[in-house]
Formats: structure tokens, C-alpha cells, sequence
């Protein structure tokens, strides 16, 4: 008997007796549409939370001061080093440097007639434009001229302007207070703050200058630069930290650099494991599946009995008959792995069509599913085969 037979008397067995079929499947198809469904979603979950959370230019360098500790492990008080824009021009001329980001932040209650927002408020200067990925939807950015004259001027975003302000009316050159002083809008702009991480109420952004004077802070908090070349990425953020820490002349600390790379890394390793760990709770349905299916077949080899043994009789041999359950089974659970798949493709599709994660199913993963069915059927088919090909031909012979 070839393969192709075996096959076609184990679709035979399995259409005559649907009902029996499906309910051993249903281990199966439970355990592969929940294994792909997880990882589908998980992935779909990690893309898109990676791309809220990493939004920014791949080649930013934060760095950061960090003071040395005291000699006899004592805590000791520290200030950072304040900040100019003279050392955002100094950083420039490292190599390998695109551009220099300085900002600082505040927050502060907008007031538009009768409506308000309390937001923050993000100090920044023309680098924050030319470096960053910013869309402006209406009027100008901030100037260099805003920064050194401190102009009491204001961007805000999309989602402030439609809480302040009528969707028809116009809002550039309106006046709006911050803590009960003036400032004129010269700008509207949408968001590269994720929408999950943003305040309901919207953003601004003011000159970094105008920040410092209303807060009675630096005029630089956060410093930051983007790499020409990604690829020289640690190297580049090394030599400019090390140059800021020579401009600032310190001896009592030095700065150092955090690359979003490693923490992007760290971030998708974490989100890997969890997906891993519910896909695994999820792939016990699949061992309850294999279960299920040795369970039948050591039913159906008991059913056929006398077919077995009249089938030695007849010169089939151990081989043959072993191969013929083992196909039996592997057909059983490949099939249940198909429509597992089925369920899994529909169920990712409706899951990314309702919610804003991107799930889709990766055809490694369909392969991966289909591959495992099979091999499920194959561990749980060996013993019932293996029973049915030990059978002496006159004991099947005479079993009733």
C-alpha cells in the first residue's frame, strides 16, 4: 500500500466518523489558534508600543550627568552643570554629530475666554526643528530670535487647539495666558508624543529662554544629539560626552551617554519573554490535543481489528501497518492544525481591525503551527500504530 493510499483510507476513516474526528481535533485547534493568536498579537503589541515608545530619530544619544561617588561611600550633595547655548555649538563640532538638542519643561494652565488646559510645556530652540521630526500644520516654528529676546511666543498642538479654540477660527496671532500672562500663538503643530503617553489637554512648546525666566530654571535640562551614521552610534555618543564633560571642566563627575538603542533592546527582549511565556500556558492545549488524539486512534485500532489482521494475512507487513496509523494520525492533528490556522488568520484580522495594534500573522509562524500539528501527531501516533502493527494475525482473526 502506498502513502497516497494510506492517506486516502485515513481521510476515509476520518469522514466516517465526523463527529468523533472533530472533537478530537478540537484539542488542537484550540491549542494552535491560541498559539498564533498570542504570538500574532504579542508581536503586533511590541512593533507598535516599540514605535510609541521609540518614535524619535533612531540616531538620538541622550547623555546624562552623573557625579563620582564620594571616597568613604558617603552620600554627598551634587548639582549638574548648567547648561548654555554655546555648549550645544561646542558639541556640534564633534564628528560624527548631525545636530544638538537642548530643552527643558514645565507646566503651566492655557487660557483661551472661558476655556482652559493645563499642559506641558516643553522649552525648546531652532535645533528642536531642524533636528526633530516635527510636522507644523499652521504658521512658523520657533527662531533663534524667540530664544535670545526671549519672545513671550507659543506653539500648540493639534489636540490644544481643538480644545481651546473653534475648529473654523483662526488661531495664529491669537493671544492666550499662561498663568495669567500673555503670549501670542505663532504655531500649530501635531504631536510625536504617542497618544497613549499624551495629556488629554494637549502640548506647547516655548522658547527654551522664556522657559528658564518663568520657572526659574536652567535654560537647558535635557541635552541630547543624533548621529550622522548609526552604524558609529556608541562611538559617536562617547566622544561627545566626553566633550561636553571637558567643556564644563568638571572633576567632581563626568557625563555619560544612554543610547535609546539598548533601551529599545532591553524593552523588546521583555515583551519576547511574556509572549513566550503565555504562548507556552497556551501550547498545554496542544498536549491535551496529543493526548486526546493517541486516545482515539488506541480506540480505532481496537474498532479494526479484524482489518488489521486481515490485512497481515494478506501480506502487509508491521511496517505498513504502522505507517498506515501513523499517517492516520498526523492527517488527524494537520488537519486540526489548518483550521487552528483558519480560526487564528480570522481572528488576528478582526483583533487589528477593532484596536490600534498591528497584529498580523507571519507566515513563519503559520509554519511553525502546521509543523508542530504534525509533529503532535506523530509523538501521540507512534503507540496506538505501534500496538496495531504487534498484532499476531490469528488473534485479530478471531476477535470479535
Amino acid at each position: 500500500m502506498s502513502i497516497l493510499e494510506s492517506f486516502k483510507i485515513a481521510l476515509s476513516s476520518i469522514w466516517n466518523h465526523k463527529i468523533r474526528s472533530i472533537l478530537t481535533m478540537l484539542g488542537i485547534i484550540i491549542g494552535v489558534a491560541a498559539v498564533i493568536i498570542i504570538v500574532s498579537i504579542g508581536e503586533g503589541a511590541k512593533k507598535q508600543m516599540t514605535e510609541d515608545m521609540f518614535n524619535t530619530d533612531e540616531n538620538v544619544i541622550e547623555l546624562f550627568y552623573e557625579p563620582f561617588p564620594s571616597e568613604d561611600g558617603s552620600e554627598m550633595m551634587w548639582y549638574e552643570p548648567e547648561l548654555t547655548g554655546a555648549d550645544l555649538e561646542a558639541l556640534q563640532e564633534v564628528p560624527g554629530i548631525k545636530s544638538v538638542i537642548g530643552t527643558n519643561n514645565g507646566w503651566g494652565m492655557m487660557v483661551n475666554n472661558d476655556k482652559q488646559s493645563d499642559m506641558q510645556i516643553t522649552g525648546v530652540g531652532p535645533d528642536y526643528f531642524t533636528a526633530g521630526k516635527l510636522e507644523i500644520v499652521d504658521g512658523r516654528p520657533l527662531n533663534i530670535r524667540d530664544v535670545d529676546s526671549m519672545n513671550r511666543v507659543v506653539m500648540i498642538d493639534t489636540v490644544a487647539r481643538k480644545k481651546l479654540f473653534k475648529e473654523t477660527e483662526q488661531v495664529i496671532g491669537e493671544i492666550v495666558e499662561i498663568d495669567d500672562n500673555p503670549y501670542k500663538i505663532v504655531g500649530v503643530y501635531e504631536s510625536s508624543t504617542p497618544e497613549m503617553y499624551r495629556g488629554e489637554d494637549g502640548e506647547s512648546l516655548m522658547p527654551r529662554s522664556l522657559i528658564a525666566m518663568m520657572f526659574g530654571q536652567s535654560e537647558i535640562q535635557q541635552i541630547s544629539v543624533i548621529a550622522q551614521d548609526p552604524e558609529t552610534l556608541a562611538e559617536t555618543g562617547f566622544m561627545a560626552a566626553e566633550k561636553l564633560t571637558e567643556i564644563k571642566k568638571l572633576e567632581d563627575g563626568m557625563y555619560k551617554t544612554y543610547d535609546m538603542g539598548d533601551w529599545q533592546e532591553e524593552y523588546e527582549q521583555y515583551l519576547t519573554i511574556i509572549t513566550l511565556f503565555i504562548s507556552s500556558i497556551a501550547g498545554i492545549s496542544l498536549l491535551v490535543g496529543g493526548i486526546g488524539v493517541m486516545n482515539i486512534m488506541l480506540v480505532s485500532v481496537t474498532e479494526r481489528t479484524r482489518e488489521i489482521g486481515l490485512r497481515k494475512a494478506l501480506g502487509a507487513t508491521r511496517r505498513k501497518i504502522l505507517l498506515q496509523f501513523l499517517i492516520e494520525s498526523v492527517t488527524l492533528t494537520s488537519l486540526g492544525g489548518l483550521i487552528g490556522i483558519g480560526l487564528a488568520v480570522l481572528a488576528t484580522v478582526i483583533v487589528a481591525q477593532v484596536s490600534p495594534i498591528p497584529a498580523t500573522v507571519s507566515p513563519f509562524i503559520v509554519l511553525i503551527g502546521f509543523g508542530f500539528s504534525a509533529f503532535i501527531g506523530i509523538i501521540f501516533g507512534i503507540l496506538p500504530a505501534n500496538k496495531a502493527s504487534k498484532l499476531s494475525p490469528i488473534d485479530a482473526l478471531r476477535y470479535e
